[in-house]
């Protein structure tokens, strides 16, 4: 025990002293040469974007242009910063003893779709500067992890100290989540009412009933599969609420960004793609994207419920934790998107 915990305390030193030096030498940088490491670095391929995504695509800074959306440099970075959040994150669940769950899930998503939501209003000229750069990502999820990380403890807090009241994490975390992002669902409802405060190209209701009715059947299609398939008692697995979650979410993000950039059934809609990697694979065949975020999906699932299953029986808390951050890595440019073309935006 006293091993582990000098081996844990050695291990938090020396991430604590790697994330010092990095902050020194960007702030020494940033200093003594800002042409190189902020111009040509912190503002073309970080800051710059934000901003340029304020004002509608492009933004220049010392004569260096950057523009909305993400590079391979940006992507590897949050990518990056992702994956050390989930760890921390899943540190302290584990350390307030919390089970992460499909109920734990549900409990999130409020803030899940705040997320995309938020960005649909940036998008229609709602926020206005400083304001907007909290709208735009990656500042906006960092926002809601604040909220959501807040009233996890607050929840875990009143849960332990008044158990009378029968309140549970989950059910503080879901009705705190709810007073984002309702204000956020009435202004999106009066948009679409007619209250439009921005240019709008229309509503288009067809586009957002082929995207939920083509994501609603595949996903129906993998669960008759999984439920009727009795020889094959494992793929029970491909009925769990979670996992069809995550099926769902990367295909509406899939299926939306297939339909309103290649448009295939002629609609006249006119959408760009932000994402490298998402463009190279519309680009080399119209919808490979949405067959590989399907087929990806569906070997995500394999791997941790069947392949791995009896190796990560010890581990259900990260597994189920990575099964959401993957589900959020999905939903929320999916819908995002989704919104985007149903308001006309």
């Amino acid at each position: 025990m006293k091993f582990e915990r000098f081996t844990s305390n050695k291990q938090r030193t020396f991430l604590l002293t790697i994330l010092l030096l990095i902050l020194i030498i960007t702030v020494a940088g940033v200093v003594l040469f800002p042409s190189i490491f902020y111009d040509n670095w912190i503002w073309k391929y970080y800051w710059g974007p934000v901003v340029a995504d304020s004002q509608g695509g492009t933004a220049v800074f010392n004569g260096v242009e950057a523009h909305e959306g993400y590079t391979a440099i940006s992507e590897i970075t949050y990518g990056v910063i992702v994956v050390i959040a989930l760890y921390l994150v899943y540190k302290l669940l584990k350390k307030l003893e919390i089970t992460v769950d499909w109920r734990f899930a549900l409990a999130l998503m409020p803030y899940i779709i705040f997320g995309p939501v938020s960005r649909v209003l940036e998008d229609t000229g709602y926020f206005k500067p400083p304001v907007v750069y909290w709208f735009i990502s990656p500042l906006i999820y960092l926002q809601i992890a604040v909220y959501a990380i807040f009233f996890l403890l607050l929840g875990h807090y009143l849960e332990k100290k008044y158990k009378s009241l029968k309140l549970s994490v989950n059910k503080v975390l879901f009705f705190a989540g709810l007073i984002f992002l309702i204000p956020s669902f009435a202004l999106i409802a009066s948009w679409i009412l007619g209250n439009q405060w921005g240019e709008t190209e229309g509503i288009r209701f067809d586009v957002f009933l082929i995207v939920i009715c083509l994501t609603f059947l595949i996903v129906s299609l993998v669960y008759l599969f999984a439920h009727f398939y009795k020889k094959k008692k494992e793929l029970i697995v491909y009925k769990n609420p979670l996992n069809l979650s995550m099926l769902a979410g990367h295909l509406i993000d899939g299926i939306t960004s297939y339909i309103s950039i290649k448009d295939p059934f002629s609609m006249g809609l006119y959408y760009s793609e932000k994402h490298p990697a998402s463009n190279f694979l519309l680009e080399a065949w119209d919808p490979l994207f949405p067959i590989v975020k399907f087929l990806l999906i569906i070997f995500v699932i394999y791997v941790f419920d069947i392949l791995y299953k009896d190796e990560l029986k010890e581990y259900v808390t990260l597994v189920n934790l990575l099964k959401i951050g993957i589900l959020i890595l999905g939903f929320s440019p999916g819908l995002r998107d989704l919104l985007r073309v149903t308001m006309g935006v």
